[in-house]
C-alpha cells in the first residue's frame, strides 16, 4: 500500500517532471536537428509515458483496469499522432520559397559554390533577370518533405538580402534538397526529396555562367 504522503508528493512531482523534461527537450532545439535519432524520440515518448502510467496508478489506486485502458490509449495513441504529424507532404519548389523571395524582388546577389565531389568553382549572380531565372524556372520541382538526410552535396546556393541577416541557403543534390534561412523576416526551412527531374540541378549545370575555378 502506498503511503498517503508519499502518494500526494507523487500526484505533484510527476507532472512537474514530465513537463520539464519536455520544455529541456525543446529549449536544447533537440526537436529540430536534422541528426536526430528516431530511437530518441521513443524513449523519450517512454518516459513520458512511464510517468504518465505511474500518475494515473496513483490517481486511481482502487480503478485498476482504468489505468490500464487508459495507458494502451495512450500507447496506440502515440505513433498514430506522430505519424500524423510527421507524414510526409508534397509541395513544390515554387511553393517553398514565397513569391517575393523567387520573382527575386528581395535577392540582391546569388551565389553558387560546388560541393564535395566536384572540382571547385563559384559563381556569383546579380542581374536581376538571371536570379529571376534561376529561381524560378524549377517553380513546378516537386518535393516531398524527408528527414532522411542526403549524402551528396552537389552545389550550394545562396541568395543574399539587402538587410542585415537576410541569408538563404539551398543545397543541391541529386535527388534532394534543402533549404533553410530567412528573408524579410520570414524564415523559410526544409528538408525535401526530389520527384521526377531535379529542374534545379538543370538549371545550374546547364546555364551559360561565368564560373570562377579554383
Amino acid at each position: 500500500m502506498v503511503n498517503e504522503r508519499v502518494r500526494k508528493t507523487a500526484l505533484i512531482v510527476l507532472p512537474i517532471m514530465a513537463a520539464v523534461t519536455l520544455i529541456a527537450v525543446g529549449a536544447t532545439g533537440a526537436y529540430f536537428k536534422d541528426d536526430v535519432n528516431i530511437g530518441n524520440v521513443f524513449v523519450l515518448i517512454s518516459i513520458i509515458g512511464a510517468a504518465v502510467f505511474a500518475f494515473l496508478f496513483l490517481l486511481f489506486r482502487r480503478k485498476t483496469g482504468l489505468v490500464i485502458g487508459l495507458m494502451l490509449a495512450f500507447l496506440l495513441a502515440t505513433p498514430v499522432l506522430f505519424y500524423l504529424i510527421n507524414k510526409p507532404t508534397t509541395t513544390t519548389f515554387g511553393e517553398v520559397l514565397p513569391n517575393h523571395i523567387s520573382s527575386g524582388q528581395m535577392v540582391t546577389e546569388i551565389k553558387i559554390y560546388t560541393e564535395m565531389g566536384k572540382p571547385f568553382k563559384s559563381v556569383t549572380l546579380e542581374d536581376p533577370e538571371e536570379m529571376k531565372s534561376v529561381l524560378q524556372s524549377p517553380s513546378d520541382m516537386t518535393l516531398v518533405t524527408s528527414d532522411d538526410g542526403f549524402s551528396t552535396h552537389l552545389y550550394s546556393i545562396w541568395l543574399e538580402g539587402g538587410s542585415y541577416g537576410d541569408e538563404i541557403q539551398i543545397i543541391i543534390g541529386k535527388d534532394a534538397v534543402r533549404i533553410w534561412g530567412s528573408m524579410d523576416g520570414e524564415g523559410v526551412g526544409g528538408e525535401y526529396k526530389i520527384e521526377g527531374e531535379n529542374t534545379l540541378l538543370q538549371v545550374i549545370e546547364n546555364g551559360e555562367f561565368d564560373w570562377v575555378k579554383g
